[in-house]
């Protein structure tokens, strides 16, 4: 009899402990469950979160994320240029003034805030526009609703150039021509074209033809005075318009070609400015 209630006991003892150990595996069992959903869950999470870093990206103004960039290399540029054509005796002086500098009141401020620098050198004068875009650019399409036919046109981006500068133009209900620049980003299996508020070549032009003449009156003495447009990054791909240009502004993108450009320019002036004049239009534009 003492036996059989060792048995029960023996077998009450088993049933208690297998009911501890699956009910230690079941907890085991849903904690590795929830652990797993949690995994599951924060990686769903930062793919979420990715996805939206990369539109974001997609979304940015390279040439804003790049701007400084681009202007701490122009800056560059200039120097190295400029120190070479004055050791070779092409000019004497040079100064690159940021127009960053410039006071708000200043008479040339609505002018000069166009570009970046202004180059002042015995030879020559140069506004400097400072571009860093990096993606396809169609740039400077002039739309003219009075023209029946565009130009030949010399390639396939040229033709998608002035048939989305038409279309654009076309919501304006404008009889007017108007010119454009403007750029091609690819998104999400998708073409998308942000066009720019200002076309930087002709508000080059006409601000540089303000500037000319003012500092003509101030020095009482002609000096060459150019804007040029200067896309600092050689990967851009410009799909340029205009078939013909216009005086005061020029389009460089690459430090050769910013080289060429100022060394036509110095070269082609007989006339230089003298030293006190040098110093006194640098002082009114400092």
């Amino acid at each position: 009899m003492f036996v059989i209630y060792i048995l029960i006991i023996v077998i009450i003892f088993l049933i208690v402990a297998h009911i501890i150990n699956h009910r230690a595996m079941q907890s085991k069992l849903d904690s590795e469950r929830y652990a797993k959903d949690q995994v599951i869950r924060k990686m769903s999470t930062i793919k979420q979160e990715n996805t939206q870093l990369k539109n974001q990206t997609l979304n940015i103004d390279a040439n804003k994320d790049t701007y400084h960039h681009g202007i701490r290399k122009a800056r560059q540029d200039l120097h190295e240029i400029l120190a070479k054509y004055q050791d070779q005796g092409q000019i004497e002086y040079y100064e690159i003034l940021p127009t960053s500098n410039l006071a708000v009141k200043h008479p040339l401020f609505e002018y000069a805030r166009t570009f970046d620098y202004i180059v002042i050198t015995d030879k020559g004068i140069f506004n400097i526009d400072v571009k860093n875009w990096k993606q396809k650019t169609f740039y400077h399409f002039t739309v003219d609703p009075n023209k029946e036919h565009i130009d030949a046109p010399t390639s396939t981006d040229d033709v998608v150039g002035h048939y989305i500068a038409s279309e654009f133009h076309s919501q304006f209900q404008s009889t007017r021509p108007t010119t454009y620049t403007f750029i091609e980003r690819i998104k999400n299996n998708s073409i998308v074209y942000d066009f720019y508020q200002h076309d930087p070549f002709e508000r080059a032009a006409m601000n540089v033809k303000v500037i000319g003449e003012r500092i003509e009156q101030k020095l009482n003495q002609f000096i060459p005075c150019i804007g040029l447009v200067y896309f600092t990054d050689g990967s851009v791909n410009i799909i340029d318009g205009p078939a013909t240009r216009e005086q005061y502004a020029d389009t460089v993108s690459s430090k050769s070609s910013l080289r060429e450009m100022i060394g036509e320019t110095i070269s082609k002036n007989e006339n230089s400015l003298s030293q006190e004049q040098f110093t006194r239009l640098v002082e009114k534009l400092n």
